[in-house]
């Protein structure tokens, strides 16, 4: 399974990467037969967040390393090295760019954008 992520350089500039969720065959659910999973990961926080159409032109820095799915509508993210790239609806991305020069996240078109922030443990 592949994620993108948002990461800052040692000079605080931002980038995106494609990233692997590692997965192996565990008996995650039994009686059921084994599945692929992710080793469990340590999380803090979480919290749902409605960006309304036109959010946000400005560049911003996430607050912690944090996971982001997107629930609905179409979100342009745009890192300060110049490269953007589109996620829609079931897309998940790593925010990885805390004490950087950030990133902007554009809603496009007439729908508000929902998402699902969820706090990676350091």
């Amino acid at each position: 399974m592949q994620i993108t992520e948002i990461y800052a350089d040692e000079v605080s500039e931002t980038h995106l990467r494609n990233v692997s969720v590692n997965l192996a065959a565990r008996d995650f659910a039994p009686p059921s037969a084994p599945i692929g999973a992710s080793p469990e990961t340590p999380m803090t926080t979480g919290v749902f967040l409605e960006l309304p159409p036109g959010w946000d032109p400005q560049y911003h820095a996430t607050p912690r390393r944090q996971l982001v799915v997107l629930l609905q509508g179409h979100l342009k993210i745009t890192t300060t090295d110049g490269t953007s790239a589109d996620f829609r609806r079931g897309d998940v991305l790593l925010l990885n760019d805390k004490d950087s020069k950030g990133h902007r996240s554009l809603v496009q078109g007439q729908e508000a954008v929902g998402l699902l922030l969820v706090g990676i443990a350091d």
